[in-house]
């Protein structure tokens, strides 16, 4: 299957459309620094509302996406990356006195919290989804005491099979005469994760070069965008003697980047510790911006297309789910990517506004909306006519879509798919 994007107007009717949530990013992370940490963020459990259906419409459908909860880094590379080259400066005597802080405190943090652990779920993944769960199941509770047919996937990944465990419990744990029927198969990988290179439908998208070699639809590199951002050389100097001690490894850059993850990272483990101390607020939000921009290049259209099969099957699943009469339930359990990639395609809350440059990326897309856990489901409701309106839930938060509503967050289905057929074109 072959995609393009299709652009309708730039800076003209996509751009009209104003976020819910418009507060700035640099607001937003200066009254919460861990939002900072980008997709390290931790899932934001806040009072919401839960605005009924219209009359006459009743709940038949759910469609939802879920992020695997709180995690480890990704490797012991990820660790290495950064406590590697504070150990090779502790041992030949080149840290600052705030360098020598920095490796002992995130040393004992790495061996009494993270070693054999990298990749998996962190205890707090797991609590984030099993209460995700049952915030779910009340805010959903008529719609869930119909006993609705409940499959979940999750992508093979251990962290995401856990996730989706731990949310199974959680709503079984609210309704014990819910069943749920769990599978993490290869074969669900176009719906879950297109991308992922075991997936056999995969694709042969081009957008696989390394992250510092790849342009972006502007012409920007991402060397350039961080050089413009952050002095990395300024940050190395208040812990090496030589701000370019870790040239010889990866180079300054990357050990603010590397660092920088590790420091985020650790709200998502269950630690006493804490390096924020190690960047200032404004080093904290620029580092932000870059992070963003990464994510933005992997996950939003125009710049990639990579991940348009999950949105695909989750149209066809639901027009299935709704031609069959039967109530129902599609859980998906997968990763950040897919998340934000679902989020731009459908403009959720802005999410599709294209910016004329690589530095208006930060004015409406905020990759801390895939927080750890991150949560989205779409509740669908059938009339009294048949027709099928919808809405759009995400971290709990009902959002706003670039459609015309029916009432409050209430949305026509058919408008939907029409929004997502003139945006896209598929080709088999």
């Amino acid at each position: 299957m072959k995609a393009r994007w299709i652009i309708l107007v730039l800076a003209g009717m996509w751009m009209s459309f104003i976020p819910a949530r418009s507060q700035s990013a640099r607001d937003q992370i200066f009254s919460d620094l861990d939002k900072a940490g980008g997709v390290y963020y931790m899932y934001p459990f806040t009072e919401h509302t839960v605005t009924s259906p219209p009359k006459g419409y009743t709940p038949v459908y759910m469609s939802h996406y879920g992020r695997h909860g709180a995690r480890y880094l990704l490797n012991d590379t990820q660790y290495e990356r950064s406590l590697g080259v504070l150990r090779a400066a502790h041992e030949q005597q080149a840290l600052t006195p705030e360098g020598e802080r920095l490796w002992q405190e995130a040393r004992a943090y790495f061996e009494e919290e993270c070693q054999y652990r990298a990749g998996e779920l962190s205890s707090l993944g797991w609590d984030q989804h099993y209460r995700i769960a049952q915030e779910i199941y009340r805010d959903n509770k008529a719609f869930f005491k119909k006993r609705p047919v409940i499959t979940a996937g999750a992508t093979q990944i251990p962290r995401c099979i856990v996730s989706m465990a731990a949310f199974c419990q959680g709503l079984v744990q609210m309704d014990g005469r819910l069943q749920v029927y769990e599978t993490a198969s290869l074969t669900e990988l176009d719906e879950l994760n297109p991308h992922a290179p075991e997936n056999p439908r995969r694709e042969n998208v081009v957008m696989e070069e390394g992250r510092y070699k790849r342009k972006d639809p502007w012409g920007t590199g991402l060397k350039d965008f961080i050089d413009a951002r952050i002095d990395h050389r300024a940050i190395c100097a208040r812990f090496f003697q030589d701000p370019d001690f870790p040239a010889p490894f990866r180079g300054t850059r990357a050990f603010v980047t590397d660092l920088y993850d590790l420091v985020f990272n650790m709200q998502c483990v269950p630690t006493q510790r804490n390096l924020m101390w190690v960047f200032t607020p404004e080093e904290c939000y620029k580092l932000w911006e870059a992070n963003n921009y990464i994510h933005y290049m992997e996950s939003a259209p125009p710049a990639t297309l990579r991940d348009l099969p999950a949105l695909w099957n989750l149209v066809a699943d639901a027009d299935r789910s709704l031609a069959s009469g039967r109530p129902a339930v599609r859980l998906r359990f997968g990763h950040d990517t897919v998340f934000l990639a679902l989020m731009s395609m459908m403009g959720a809350d802005g999410f599709d506004q294209i910016p004329s440059n690589a530095d208006g990326i930060a004015q409406t897309w905020h990759n801390f909306r895939a927080p750890m856990a991150a949560t989205m489901y779409l509740l669908f409701c059938k009339g009294r006519r048949g027709d099928i309106i919808f809405k759009m839930v995400v971290n709990s938060e009902e959002v706003r879509l670039p459609l015309e509503a029916v009432q409050g967050p209430w949305y026509r289905w058919d408008d939907m798919k029409l929004l997502l057929s003139t945006r896209f074109s598929k080709q088999n």
